[in-house]
C-alpha cells in the first residue's frame, strides 16, 4: 500500500479507534499474563497479540487455553469477542462504527448539558449523522426486555408505569414476547417445547 493511501486510511476516526483499541488490548493481556501464565515479556506479548487479535477479527483461532488466564485478560478478550470489525465486514458482532458513534453520542449529550441552546452535529470523519440513528432510548428498551423476562409489567422510560407496550414496533414485540417466553418457560422449557420428537 502507497505512503498516501495509509494516510487516507489513518484520517478515519473508525480505523484510528479500531487499530487503537487493538493496540492497547494486546498491552492490557500482556500485562496480565506477564508473571502469572508467563515469564518473559516476548512470550506474553506473543500470545496476547495472537489471542486478541484473534478474537477482535471474528477469526476465532486459539494458540492456548484462555480460561487459564486471570480474569481480567478474560473481560478484555470477551469485549472484543462483543465489538468485531467494522461495518461492512462479513464478521458478526457490534460494529467498530457503533462504538464510535457511541462515544460520540456522549460526547454531545454532555456538551448539550454544557450549552443547551448548542446546534451540536454527530460526524463520522465528513459524513453528519442523523439525530434518529443515534438517539436510542436504552432503558426503554432494557427496562423493557427485563420487565417481559420476569413478567413484573412496567419498565421504565416508553414503558414506564404510567404508559404501556403499544408504542413498540411489531418486530420489538415479537423480540419481547420471546423474552417472556424464555423468563415464563425457562430456557430448557422452550427448547422441549421446540423438540417435538420429546413429545412421543
Amino acid at each position: 500500500m502507497r505512503r498516501e493511501n495509509c494516510s487516507v486510511l489513518w484520517k478515519s476516526a473508525t480505523v484510528r479507534y479500531y487499530l487503537m483499541a487493538h493496540t492497547v488490548g494486546v498491552i492490557a493481556v500482556m500485562f496480565g499474563i506477564r508473571g502469572t501464565q508467563f515469564h518473559s515479556w516476548a512470550n506474553a506479548l506473543r500470545y496476547a497479540a495472537f489471542q486478541v487479535i484473534s478474537i477482535g477479527t471474528s477469526t476465532g483461532f486459539a494458540t492456548i487455553d484462555t480460561s487459564l488466564w486471570p480474569p481480567f485478560t478474560q473481560l478484555v478478550i470477551i469485549f472484543f469477542t462483543l465489538q468485531c470489525a467494522c461495518a461492512g465486514s462479513t464478521s458478526g458482532g457490534i460494529k467498530v462504527d457503533r462504538i464510535v458513534l457511541f462515544w460520540k453520542a456522549i460526547v454531545k449529550k454532555i456538551k448539550k448539558m454544557q450549552h443547551p441552546a448548542a446546534v451540536i452535529k454527530i460526524k463520522i470523519d465528513t459524513v453528519a449523522v442523523e439525530g434518529d440513528v443515534v438517539e436510542v432510548d436504552i432503558l426503554s428498551a432494557f427496562s423493557g426486555s427485563a420487565a417481559t423476562m420476569s413478567n413484573v409489567g412496567p419498565g421504565f422510560g416508553m414503558v414506564g408505569s404510567m404508559s404501556n407496550f403499544s408504542q413498540i414496533p411489531a418486530l420489538g414485540k415479537w423480540v419481547l414476547t420471546a423474552t417472556m417466553l424464555l423468563g415464563r418457560l425457562e430456557i430448557f422449557g422452550l427448547i422441549l417445547f421446540f423438540a417435538a420428537k420429546s413429545w412421543r
